[in-house]
């Protein structure tokens, strides 16, 4: 095996503020082509019998006897080779370029013709030329061609390798780093020293993983299927090598899973040493020259001395090796060092293989194992461990052991998927075969999205393995932490206007990094903001609806995506909605705060992202059907908890009047997402009163004075609220009332969130920030509006005075009682607080009078504004969707959808009737349904 150093480190900075993509965690969906399913390369439409010839003209064109200029000169039948075979394709036939484009395209690539032409020779030698047809130099989409919603792929692709190669922000590698020496002590004993990171895409696991290997050896393996895209670019040849197509032999899949164990440690070893005799006479970290004796008779002070030694040794090996397996990596292709790394992998496990023996384990009911000779993987991770820390002494008996070498497999999913229909599959093989290292301070990361990542921690109960079973050699829980608002600009008090905050730049960058740092990446021209605002949106709707930019009726999880993102939706905590909400992380973005082994316990959440929300605006909006009827009439509704009091309800027609206000007040050219009060409140309320059609109901609202004022601010609605305006496209549940007061109320509007109370916050359960426009954001500029939802009849069109008193602005804390010397900050500004009383059988909408203009001056100014009744009378935005919006503030009042049968699709409507009859009856007297009396009714069934 032999090792060649790579060139130097070269670093790309994003725009802006060199801006980080730790994004990119495996795949980014770049947009389709003109109908081309996203997540297919373009291959996917290409005649198996066309590209098999076009491969066949290919290598006759790339003989490895052929010198570079000999290739150079061949480059004009590889774009015949390729462009015949795309021309099948009649999505992408009008985007091909000619040849001398073709040329060009070559000659201005990162890296220029030598590149390519390394590239071609390494797709040549690994006869796997599907990256070829996907490389950006045979195509050209313009924006125009009006086939595609999408970005031009060939910029997103480079966006991507741009975004990747910028400074990382944040701390999730150290945090990584600090969660694997913990699992790494000695005083616990799992089964394996490995785990999966789980959570949703864009997340940045890989780029997380990535840092990681700055200061520790990291050894990356990307196994992304065939026929998918995504940054890093897949390892083919070891993909193909370690999960062959025929792979259904159990003792076939363990010899060859024990040689590539021992040959990863041995490689691995090997390539260490090959840097460190390369970089002799140069200034590296070396260590000095010590025997056991004298580690042993170390003092406490030379032992920290060394210990520092052995730690810069370590992170020198580690950020060379990871230049080496990462310098001038494109989307499409690993570089030369990493493809012969992995070369020299599967060399050596073939050659253990074929020499190795099955050997006995040492304790009974153990597995076998395999072994050559003295070879055998533990002995090789003994020796690779002893390289890097030759006397042991990063090595700890208590507490956390800092890890020396880390194996991480990005889109794992490949290695659970594989072989189908089966009991066991090569995950559970190779952990089996990693337990032989357990005791030694190396550990593994699986990292995955898509597909059952359930799988890489299953239940202990349905393990395979005997072992895994015990109690006390459980698998170790997987890790959830990852990278979010990293990214974020800063957004101190009194430094951000509201014009800022609702820019698409501000947005882009809260959240999980894919979306900033793909922002950074993106080119930079006069002419390009708008193209990059419909790029990064468009992208966005990919990564929701995993793939597609449109949402089609029937897409029943991606409509689920769209009002998650919006209204933060909870599910339950049964099996199925469990379930649900593991689709929900693995294919639309949803995040995953904390897991269990075997998925005992699984919290998950919507992350405030407001460009993951305007994404869902935007969608949901085309379908030209209204958010709560995609709810209502939803499937998985069973399993989403829709609250109590008809909080969601309410959550729902707040935002559906927004939306309205927002589409009347931008037009289609504005692009403003902040409204005045003055219109959110003109598309909330009906336009008039049943008892009155002829009366403006919203004239009326402008032109009312406070039902409280302060001195000086008996003022009417429109002149109080002329200069405040609002800004949310999404909801954040809060567990804590101190949220709420205008010291942190300022910082909703710069995510663009309007704020749904806990289950236990008194006298009041929404709350809608407002803030002066023409002033920074701070807690000196924002008010409220406050919401208090009832869903009980008693509450009819007759105003409660006791429901306004519990919304007491200063009792709730929204603003503090004025200290002593602080008077102009503790100004509390006016407030607007509306009662929503759905259940009331009768439509009303009152605006409080209650104080007169002769009354004494109060501590704050409020409009009170009761709206009872759930219909058209009472909200404008109810329309024809009275029947949806009632049916979900019914199903709000029930625990669970048990007695309607709704998680039993089998089961027919009839069935479903008569069963639920009998359910009913178990819970006598719990509704009103006679099923629930039974006893009370004269012919009892």
């Amino acid at each position: 095996m032999s090792f060649s150093t790579s060139p130097g480190q070269t670093q790309q900075r994003g725009r802006a503020d060199d801006r980080l993509d730790q994004s990119t965690d495996s795949t980014p969906q770049i947009g389709t082509l003109g109908g081309t399913p996203p997540m297919q390369t373009r291959l996917a439409n290409i005649p198996a019998q066309v590209f098999q010839e076009a491969c066949e003209t290919l290598v006759v064109h790339t003989r490895p006897e052929y010198d570079d200029s000999r290739i150079q000169r061949e480059l004009k039948y590889v774009w015949t080779a390729v462009h015949d075979a795309l021309r099948h394709d009649p999505n992408l036939k009008e985007h091909l370029v000619g040849r001398d484009e073709f040329l060009k395209n070559v000659k201005n690539r990162p890296g220029g013709e030598q590149d390519f032409i390394k590239s071609l020779r390494d797709m040549a030698k690994n006869d796997s030329w599907e990256p070829l047809f996907d490389d950006d130099v045979f195509i050209t989409l313009t924006r125009d061609s009006g086939k595609s919603k999408t970005a031009n792929i060939p910029e997103l692709m480079r966006a991507t390798e741009r975004a990747w190669s910028s400074t990382f922000q944040g701390n999730a590698q150290l945090v990584l780093l600090e969660t694997i020496a913990d699992l790494l002590k000695k005083s616990i004993s799992p089964y394996a020293r490995l785990t999966s990171i789980v959570n949703s895409s864009g997340t940045g696991k890989s780029r997380m993983v990535d840092q990681l290997g700055v200061k520790i050896i990291t050894v990356p393996m990307c196994l992304r299927p065939e026929g998918t895209r995504g940054f890093p670019p897949p390892d083919i040849y070891l993909r193909d090598w370690l999960v062959p197509r025929d792979s259904s032999d159990q003792s076939a899949a363990q010899r060859r899973l024990h040689g590539f164990a021992y040959s990863l440690l041995t490689v691995t070893r090997t390539a260490l040493e090959t840097i460190v005799i390369d970089s002799e006479g140069k200034d590296v970290a070396t260590l000095p020259n010590l025997d056991d004796l004298d580690v042993k008779n170390m003092s406490e002070i030379e032992r920290n001395k060394h210990v520092s030694y052995v730690i810069d040794r370590q992170a020198w090996l580690a950020e060379t090796f990871r230049n080496h397996m990462t310098t001038g990596q494109t989307f499409n292709i690993s570089n030369t060092y990493r493809n012969k790394f992995y070369e020299n992998v599967a060399d050596l496990a073939d050659e253990f293989m074929g020499s190795s023996q099955r050997v006995i384990g040492k304790n009974k009911g153990s597995p076998g194992r395999y072994e050559s000779g003295n070879r055998g993987v533990e002995k090789a991770g003994e020796l690779l461990c002893r390289f890097v820390d030759p006397h042991g002494l990063l090595d700890s008996s208590k507490g956390p052991r800092r890890p020396l070498v880390v194996f991480a497999f990005d889109e794992a999913h490949t290695l659970t998927d594989n072989p189908s229909n089966m009991p066991w599959n090569f995950f559970s093989e190779l952990r089996r075969i990693l337990r032989q290292i357990h005791d030694l301070p190396i550990f593994s990361l699986f990292l995955s999205t898509a597909g059952r990542f359930n799988l890489f921690s299953p239940d202990i109960r349905s393990d395979p393995s005997n072992r895994i079973r015990d109690a006390n050699s459980r698998p170790l829980d997987p890790i959830s932490e990852i990278s979010f608002d990293d990214l974020a600009y800063r957004a101190l008090t009194d430094t951000v206007t509201l014009d800022r905050v609702v820019q698409t730049d501000w947005i882009s960058h809260l959240g999980r990094p894919l979306f900033g740092s793909r922002w950074d990446a993106m080119p930079v021209t006069p002419d390009s903001s708008h193209q990059s605002e419909t790029m990064i949106l468009d992208f966005a709707k990919q990564k929701l609806l995993d793939g597609t930019t449109d949402l089609a009726k029937d897409n029943r999880p991606g409509s689920l995506a769209c009002l998650s993102v919006r209204f933060a939706l909870e599910f339950n905590v049964d099996g199925t909605a469990r379930d649900v909400a593991c689709a929900q992380v693995e294919r639309h973005m949803r995040i995953c705060v904390a897991v269990t082994t075997g998925f005992e316990k699984l919290v998950t959440v919507s992350g405030s992202e407001p460009l993951l929300a305007e994404a869902a605006y935007d969608l949901m909006k085309r379908t030209q059907i209204n958010a709560v009827r995609h709810l209502a009439d939803h499937s998985d509704l069973h399993c989403i908890d829709r609250g109590r009091r008809g909080e969601l309800v309410a959550a729902l027609l707040i935002m559906h009047a927004y939306d309205e206000a927002r589409g009347e007040a931008r037009g289609e050219s504005s692009g403003r997402r902040w409204v005045t009060v003055a219109d959110f409140m003109k598309a909330l309320l009906p336009t008039s009163l049943p008892t009155s059609k002829h009366e403006s109901l919203h004239d009326t609202l402008l032109e009312c004075q406070p039902t409280f004022w302060r001195e000086g601010e008996d003022r009417p609605f429109r002149e109080t609220f002329k200069d405040y305006g609002m800004w949310f496209n999404h909801v954040i549940k809060i567990e804590d009332s101190e949220m709420f007061s205008a010291d942190n109320l300022w910082k909703f509007v710069t995510r663009g969130a309007m704020i749904l109370c806990s289950n236990n916050q008194r006298g009041i359960d929404i709350v809608l920030p407002l803030c002066h426009t023409k002033e920074n954001l701070s807690p000196r500029s924002v008010t409220a509006i406050l919401i208090q939802v009832k869903n009980a009849k008693e509450f009819g069109k007759e105003v409660k005075s006791t429901l306004f008193d519990a919304m007491g602005p200063f009792d709730l804390g929204v603003f503090r009682v004025a200290k002593e010397g602080a008077l102009a900050e503790a100004t509390p500004k006016p407030v607007i607080r509306l009662v929503f009383a759905l259940a009331s059988p009768e439509a009303s909408v009152v605006f409080r009078g209650g104080a007169t203009r002769k009354s004494r001056p109060n501590e704050f100014t409020a409009f009170d504004i009761w709206l009872a009744g759930l219909s058209a009378d009472t909200f404008k935005q109810v329309g024809l969707d009275l029947e949806p919006y009632r049916t979900l503030l019914d199903r709000s009042v029930r625990p669970h959808d048990a007695f309607e049968l709704l998680d039993e699709p089998l089961v027919g409507e009839a069935t479903k009737k008569l069963r639920g009859s009998r359910r009913r009856r178990v819970a006598p007297l719990m509704l009103t349904d006679l099923d629930h009396n039974s006893i009370h009714r004269e012919a009892a069934d």
